[in-house]
């Protein structure tokens, strides 16, 4: 893929989107188990990293690369409810707002909808910022989940079809 330019008056931004290698997804956790939100919902950065390791040996692991910096990650479960799945969203705090999860989940979408009606995601009730964010990319929500990661806290599933 060509590096894509996003407009960022301190700074231009090059990024490339490619698939993780397992040492580099392993990487990835330190920085996001100490953000929302996963912090709060007690991600540990051991175990995270095993998880975003494991699928990136499965080909599921996307990197957005500024320079050599990995400053956003996704994670896709294929084969969920006639669709994939975004098990993992996450983007630097030091980059957001520059259009990198937009285009990881850009490339989800077009990966997915070659084969599948549906992708769909989930996010923290108390994630307003994930909430606007899947809203403006066209996903609806579904349902409210309660207890499904942690007693007392509640996912919303988003879903957008093709």
């Amino acid at each position: 893929m060509r590096p894509r330019r996003l407009h960022n008056p301190k700074r231009e931004l090059v990024m490339r989107i490619r698939r993780a290698r397992p040492s580099e997804a392993r990487a990835q956790a330190s920085w996001i188990a100490a953000i929302e939100p996963w912090l709060s919902l007690g991600y540990k950065s051991p175990g995270l990293g095993r998880y975003l390791a494991r699928m990136a040996r499965a080909g599921r692991v996307l990197i957005a690369l500024d320079g050599r910096q990995v400053v956003g990650i996704s994670v896709r479960q294929p084969d969920f409810l006639l669709g994939q799945f975004i098990a993992l969203l996450a983007v630097r705090p030091e980059a957001g707002g520059k259009g990198l999860g937009r285009a990881l989940v850009a490339r989800l979408e077009q990966a997915t909808f070659r084969t599948h009606r549906w992708i769909y995601v989930s996010s923290d009730s108390k994630n307003s910022v994930a909430a606007r964010f899947y809203r403006k990319l066209g996903f609806t929500r579904l349902a409210r989940i309660p207890d499904l990661i942690l007693d007392g806290r509640t996912e919303i599933l988003w879903r957008k079809g093709r």
